[in-house]
């Protein structure tokens, strides 16, 4: 229950943290401090009236407000401002000008690194604009302790260097660009966040902050300001900590964008970095969108893949070394807005007009349509030239469910079977004495899918052979191995040898600690790790093919970029 004062005043309601405060805000605007009216009113009679409030050290318990001035640690002000959309929450302001000086010991004196704890308390009286002996014989006169509410409880509040994010945008500073010219359909976006040596003002101690990035979110809007691409939140990369590098997936035309990065730092300090409008254009007045010479476009529904094979040029052409081929895919999911980079090659040899090159893609989605471009780029790097597959949108519809991985897949064709299929969040029911219905509670945005797959492993479930073949399987003794099952009437319904080493390549593949591309035509595509595999042999055909069964579970969304993390297929360079 919640304490009251002698007065009838409630203590304030503070959040348990707020966002980290840097340098320059706290300068120009001081610490904003929310405070909860907890069911009191200002003004009037018996209403607010004053704002009481003390910030400390948490390492040594030392009020972080000027030790002459303010020397019980605590600072009165009766201005506020209410908030227009909720007339029960005000905000008060600590000066930065009250904050210990230069001069004040390394104890008292502002440092980063430091949580400070803020507390608040209402008060009955005006504000009496006190410093010195008279503010702490105000503090200390038993007439007055009756016109305050109690404390608070304690809001964490941290300080943070000015941040300085460092940015480019393919590589040159968006602030001098006007035009963008680029030699792909991708902007490419670097960031990183650079601590000063010394901070910016005498208030602080003289050390450097440990801050560092936490996420980041990419925003781009068309010349009508409407947002055309928005990443999701993106975490940073522990591997290039305080460090940006993101790609923008969308299919960049000739035209005005707006660029927006939003981050946010470990202590929760956010800020939105809007970049200058780009103009963009394509490096080459050569570059424009041309049929493919002798361009082919395969669906494959029984291996589930779509594949691209073309020849980018006439017979007497020849391509040089170093030249640069990319494929990218686009989907009518989002209406072919963003195009993610699946194959790229870069030529160690000249490439004549009649080689093709060819790639198959096995990261796509059964039901869904795909369009794919080619991208080719010389050696010289200034004459780009952009295909588009003209054969009309690719669509498979999987016969069997697949798990893709390592440039490989396993047809789970004989006796495929999904169940407990379940989507898991963190739902709590919660139920009271005084209700007749419980209520829910969701503790998290834990969103992920489970479910158990089971199939028949026989060596005949690999269609054409792509995962295993008898080749693959004995290697240069398939000739020996041959004679000696024809020698011995051993043939497709007997041949428990081959049965047992393609087993066996499966139990490696399923055990082995690489994340799986789950795909079938009713659950769609999801990206799984497997547990709890088991094997039952078929004891009614003499053990001669096994039933294998596991544990799927969902561990991310089944992006391309993920799909490259887990090396699921060959992607190219």
């Amino acid at each position: 229950m919640a304490t009251v004062a002698e007065n009838g005043l409630f203590p304030p309601i503070v959040d348990s943290y707020m966002p980290a405060i840097p340098e320059n805000q706290l300068l120009l605007e001081g610490i904003k401090v929310k405070l909860n009216l907890n069911y009191n009113v200002l003004g009037g009679d018996d209403g607010v009236k004053s704002f009481h409030l003390s910030l400390t050290r948490q390492s040594n318990y030392r009020s972080a407000f000027d030790s002459t001035n303010y020397a019980r640690g605590v600072y009165i002000t009766g201005t506020c401002v209410v908030d227009p959309n909720n007339s029960n929450i005000v905000t008060v302001t600590i000066p930065y000008t009250i904050l210990q000086a230069t001069g004040a010991s390394e104890d008292n004196q502002l440092c980063f690194n430091e949580y400070y704890k803020l507390q608040a308390r209402f008060s009955t009286d005006t504000n009496p604009g006190y410093t010195g002996t008279q503010l702490s014989t105000y503090l200390t006169d038993e007439t007055n302790l009756a016109k305050f509410s109690e404390w608070s409880t304690v809001c964490l509040v941290r300080f943070i260097e000015t941040p300085n994010l460092q940015t480019k945008v393919n590589g040159q500073d968006p602030a001098e660009l006007q035009v963008l010219n680029i030699d792909s359909s991708n902007v490419a976006l670097a960031g990183k966040y650079v601590h000063h040596v010394q901070p910016d003002t005498s208030l602080f101690y003289g050390q450097t902050d440990e801050e560092f990035l936490n996420r980041f979110k990419v925003i781009v809007k068309d010349s009508e300001d409407e947002v055309v691409y928005s990443s999701d939140y993106l975490n940073i990369d522990l591997n290039s900590i305080n460090e940006i590098n993101y790609t923008i997936p969308y299919y960049f035309n000739v035209g005005n964008y707006t660029l927006q990065l939003w981050y946010e730092t470990a202590n929760l300090y956010s800020d939105i970095e809007t970049f200058p409008q780009l103009n963009v254009n394509y490096n080459s007045n050569t570059w424009g969108t041309q049929s493919v010479v002798q361009e082919m476009t395969g669906v494959n529904n029984i291996l589930g893949k779509v594949n691209i094979s073309f020849i980018p040029f006439d017979e007497n052409t020849t391509v040089p070394a170093g030249s640069q081929f990319v494929i990218r895919r686009g989907s009518d999911e989002d209406n072919f807005a963003i195009w993610d980079e699946v194959y790229k090659h870069t030529l160690t040899e000249a490439l004549t007009g009649t080689d093709m090159i060819s790639f198959d893609d096995y990261t796509v989605e059964s039901g869904i349509l795909y369009k794919y471009e080619i991208s080719y780029i010389d050696n010289s790097g200034v004459s780009p030239v952009r295909y588009t597959i003209v054969e009309g949108p690719a669509m498979t519809i999987f016969d069997h469910a697949f798990l893709t991985g390592e440039g490989t897949q396993l047809c789970v064709k004989f006796n495929p079977s999904v169940s407990g299929y379940q989507t898991n969040v963190a739902d709590s029911m919660v139920t009271t004495l005084g209700s007749q219905f419980p209520y829910t509670q969701r503790g998290s945005d834990m969103y992920y899918r489970t479910f158990s797959l089971s199939g028949t492993i026989a060596y005949e479930m690999d269609e054409q052979h792509m995962f295993a073949s008898r080749t693959s399987i004995y290697g240069d003794w398939i000739q020996v191995y041959g004679s000696y099952f024809v020698n011995h009437y051993m043939n497709q319904q007997n041949d428990r040898i081959t049965q047992r080493k393609f087993r066996e390549i499966v139990e490696r593949y399923l055990y082995n600690d690489t994340p799986k591309l789950f795909r079938s035509t009713p659950e769609g595509n999801i990206l799984v790790k497997l547990t709890n595999i088991s094997f039952s042999p078929k004891n009614e055909i003499g053990r001669l093919v096994y039933d294998f069964s596991c544990t799927a579970t969902e561990i991310g969304e089944p992006s391309i970029a993920n799909c490259k993390m887990y090396q699921i297929q060959d992607f190219g360079d």
